[in-house]
């Protein structure tokens, strides 16, 4: 029988907000992570005194696996889901979710790509900015090199990653950076 506390602050180092709702429809706990994102000021981490899910939504995440977060009172540039599975912390049973802030992209970290994948530098930089989504046009630009040296470069990607086209690369980048607690501003 885990300890909620323990599995929360994993949660948190592992870079996922997560939620535990009791039996009796009660939000009981969040990590520091979930505290962040329910909070309407970005720099408090408290936990709000009121019940910060709508009614609606909890009877949702009681019931459904997935689905979409409704707050109570919500910023207008969130657009939160959360996936829901029961577990039982400290003998009661509970309903865990994970939210997923859909604004916030996942940040792959190139070092982390580098050791992975063993992709030199430039590659790992590379691999970074496209999993974000920034153009092949737009990184020559900033590198002031060539698309063409990006497109040798981006072969060489999809040859040590095992991969071939571009979203299957960053698919595979998604997966393997989903939990990685290191972040790099440069990257």
């Amino acid at each position: 029988m885990p300890d909620k506390y323990a599995l929360l602050n994993v949660l948190d180092k592992v870079g996922s907000a997560a939620v535990l709702i009791n039996c009796r429809a009660r939000t009981t706990d969040c990590n520091q992570l979930a505290k962040r994102i329910l909070s309407n000021d970005a720099a408090d981490t408290t936990l709000p005194d009121a019940e910060p899910f709508t009614g609606r939504m909890i009877n949702s995440a009681l019931t459904e696996p997935f689905g979409t977060v409704e707050l109570e009172r919500p910023r207008n540039d969130q657009r939160l889901v959360f996936q829901a599975m029961d577990i039982t912390a400290m003998g009661e049973a509970h309903r865990l979710l994970i939210l997923i802030d859909l604004a916030v992209r996942a940040q792959v970290c190139a070092p982390v790509l580098e050791k992975i994948f063993g992709l030199t530098a430039a590659e790992g930089r590379l691999a970074a900015e496209i999993s974000r989504g920034v153009p092949l046009a737009t990184i020559a630009q900033s590198r002031k090199v060539s698309i063409a040296t990006l497109r040798t470069q981006l072969a060489s990607i999809f040859a040590k990653t095992g991969t071939s086209r571009q979203p299957e690369l960053v698919a595979l980048l998604a997966r393997v950076c989903q939990f990685s607690p290191i972040s790099d501003p440069a990257y």
